[in-house]
């Protein structure tokens, strides 16, 4: 893979923040980056997940990673 396209689903949910339009722009980018459609590809294999339901996926254990960090915050807090 070109580099870590993690980053880049990191960057684009960070910046959009809903599934819907996060994965519209994600999309949106492909369409004009052969590149980035083949790491795609290429992530979805890896990870054993369709190339329809990859993003959607990542998402999903992002927001539950970024979950588990504030409940760890406020359970310091406590």
């Amino acid at each position: 893979m070109r580099n870590d396209i993690t980053i880049t689903f990191d960057d684009i949910i960070k910046q959009y923040r809903t599934l819907d339009l996060s994965e519209e722009m994600f999309r949106s980018m492909m369409e004009e980056d052969d590149q980035l459609e083949a790491d795609y590809q290429e992530w979805c294999d890896t990870m054993g997940v369709s190339d329809r339901k990859g993003f959607s996926y990542y998402y999903e254990e992002y927001i539950e990673q970024q979950d588990s960090i504030w409940e760890s915050l406020n359970d310091q807090d406590e």
